[in-house]
């Protein structure tokens, strides 16, 4: 047999066996074996350009175990190389197979796929640009370990087997294609199906935890959430995974307070490329050192692709991949996207409902206080308890309508500036002036920035106290009781819920007017009572007179004197002998006075012990002496704005005259 007919004879069967191809594995196996017998190659690599035709990769290759040995850079045959590498670029101008010599190249400025070649024995290649299908662009090279391997023969040959060549490519990259799309759907199905059942960021995290860990060219991966500034993001998610030199990486990018938003749908980024450091400290505003983070972490490349329902920006989701799906991971954004949306939702309604609770319990509370003890543990228990602040203040406004009086405060996280706070307090503050003013002038709750209150020079100490105890901010809330203003309440905290503040302040503010009234109603009470036991006391005592006989020039005379004194405050100075009708005249001015409509109080200080004088007259508080078991109103107090009548004066010790 002619070695013509022979050479016809292996590429029909090579045909013949291209036909059956339906993956890059076969098409490797059936080159291997039929176009061997007539082309003498020792490898084999097909390349196909990416869509900007600016890089080519590896699309198949029969030595990649071995050459994945021998690079520090891992499977270095499947990184991009660039078009312009003087090899792609000069063959893509002729129609027909190129023959190089490798000799002949600088091997320090050519690809790395050909320096590994010519390490394992390469010294001659041929290369054919078979053709493009759409955005895909395919190429054929063969290597061959001693120059002058590929003659002209050979070049025939691989032009005769060029466009089948490309005909089984496109077909095995369209039957991929196909797939990999049946593959995404199934993929994002299951995804989905995980993800209808979420309904906590635990769910969440194992939702995309079990998803993504199935992407084989995924390093690792983090949520982050955007919070209401709209310009910061805070952790929600990280793989667990491990990585050699990074065990600190997840825990780093999960604490970090503030990361980059991009607009962005998808960000691809070179971690180890120049322009992206110089694009992010540009962009935000430092040296972006979670990148040097990514760097030690040995990842590559990072995908960083926003999250959003509709208009609304929810997080980022960053991965560290080799190679990104765009279309199925805009999927899979899509359900994450989704999953967070109802997460954040469910937060919401369990929030709203813990706040109602919350108020609800406190409301009930509240309705039960009766003293400003039940007022200040019902305070304290919520602040500390709940909202997690340690010092508030409550002034009320006094019966003159000006003064604002500490009501109640919070001590215990004062520690040494404890005098200095009590000195504070102590101090008398107009409703008109400063700080409250501009509290009590306001509907809503108002927040004071201390920093710039000091800057503003605001001339109130209580502005340098908060800022020597750290403080950033302070919340001044008014205190009404519908139209009413009976005070106001301060905070001081860095941050607190603005809606529940207005819900506590309105329930304090019924709790102390409750507490107002109440004590008035326990003052009256107890005037009252002690007007009644004085009252019993005088019906023993009272001389049983009606009114006072007598018309004659002494008498008027006496009821001329009881005219002038009656209609004013002064004291009068009644003598007589016991019996004579002194406790009558008395009366008697009493009763013409202005203060007829009140009690005159009757005190025979001839009857009283020279101990207890100063008690009976002035009164006394609760433990003020032993046997003070009870608060006492003195007789002075008790007569205020009446008549006291100090019977037998004389009879008192000279030191209490």
């Amino acid at each position: 047999m002619r070695h013509s007919e022979w050479v016809n004879e292996v590429l029909l069967s090579l045909s013949n066996e291209l036909v059956k191809v339906r993956d890059r594995q076969n098409l490797l196996k059936v080159l291997g074996s039929h176009l061997k017998e007539v082309v003498p190659f020792t490898g084999c690599m097909m390349t196909v350009m990416d869509e900007k035709e600016a890089s080519y990769t590896a699309y198949l290759m029969d030595s990649d175990s071995r050459l994945q040995e021998l690079s520090d850079e891992g499977n270095a045959l499947r990184l991009p190389t660039p078009a312009d590498d003087g090899i792609h670029d000069i063959a893509s101008w002729y129609y027909k197979p190129l023959v190089f010599d490798m000799e002949t190249f600088d091997r320090r400025s050519m690809p790395l796929w050909f320096r590994l070649h010519y390490e394992t024995g390469a010294r001659e290649m041929i290369v054919k640009i078979l053709g493009s299908n759409g955005p895909s662009q395919y190429s054929l090279v063969l290597f061959a370990d001693k120059p002058g391997a590929f003659g002209q023969e050979a070049v025939n040959i691989i032009s005769r087997i060029s466009g089948q060549l490309f005909t089984v490519v496109s077909n095995i990259s369209a039957n991929e294609e196909i797939l990999e799309r049946e593959n995404e759907k199934s993929f994002l199905l299951d995804f989905s199906s995980d993800i209808a059942a979420v309904r906590s960021k635990a769910d969440l995290a194992l939702a995309v935890r079990t998803c993504l860990k199935k992407l084989h060219s995924l390093n690792g991966y983090a949520i982050r959430k955007v919070n209401e500034d709209q310009s910061t993001t805070t952790h929600t998610s990280t793989t667990k995974r491990t990585y050699p030199s990074t065990t600190h990486w997840c825990r780093n990018l999960s604490t970090a307070s503030s990361l980059y938003m991009t607009d962005c749908k998808t960000v691809y980024w070179p971690v180890r490329s120049p322009f992206l450091q110089r694009q992010r400290r540009d962009r935000a505003g430092n040296k972006a050192p979670y990148l040097q983070l990514w760097k030690e972490a040995g990842f590559n490349t990072i995908a960083g692709t926003a999250l959003r329902t509709g208009n609304q920006q929810l997080g980022i989701l960053w991965m560290s991949i080799g190679d990104i799906n765009m279309p199925l991971l805009m999927g899979i954004c899509a359900q994450i996207s989704i999953a967070m949306s109802n997460i954040m939702a469910n937060e919401e309604i369990l929030r709203r409902e813990k706040e109602e609770a919350f108020l609800h319990n406190f409301s009930r509370d509240i309705a039960a206080l009766r003293t400003k003890d039940d007022l200040e543990r019902a305070i304290s228990n919520v602040l500390h308890n709940v909202l997690n602040i340690r010092l508030a203040i409550i002034r009320v406004i006094d019966e003159d309508g000006v003064t604002l009086s500490p009501f109640m405060f919070d001590e215990t996280r004062l520690g040494k500036r404890l005098d200095q706070f009590r000195t504070l307090m102590a101090r008398t503050i107009d409703i008109n002036h400063g700080l409250s003013a501009r509290v009590l002038q306001s509907e809503e709750p108002v927040v004071f920035d201390v920093e710039e209150e000091v800057a503003n020079r605001t001339e109130e100490p209580i502005v340098l106290f908060w800022q020597s105890l750290g403080m950033q901010c302070a919340y001044g809330a008014p205190l009404r009781m519908g139209a009413t203003t009976i005070g106001l309440l301060w905070l001081l905290t860095d941050e607190v819920n603005l809606p529940v503040f207005k819900s506590i302040c309105a329930q304090i503010s019924i709790a102390i007017s409750n507490i107002q009234a109440n004590e008035k109603i326990l003052a009256y009470k107890q005037k009252l009572e002690n007007e009644n036991d004085y009252l019993r006391e005088q019906i023993k005592t009272i001389y049983n007179f009606s009114e006072i006989v007598g018309s004659g020039a002494q008498m008027q005379k006496v009821y001329r004197l009881m005219t002038q004194v009656a209609e004013s405050n002064s004291t009068v100075l009644l003598l007589g002998e016991t019996g004579t009708g002194k406790e009558l005249i008395a009366r008697a001015i009493h009763n013409s006075s202005p203060r007829k409509s009140k009690l005159m109080v009757k005190v025979n200080c001839a009857a009283l012990p020279t101990h207890l004088i100063e008690s009976e007259l002035f009164g006394h508080e609760k433990g003020a002496f032993t046997g003070a078991i009870d608060r006492r109103i003195g007789k002075f107090e008790l007569a205020n704005n009446s008549t006291l009548f100090l019977d037998e004066i004389g009879e008192m010790p000279s030191n209490y005259r």
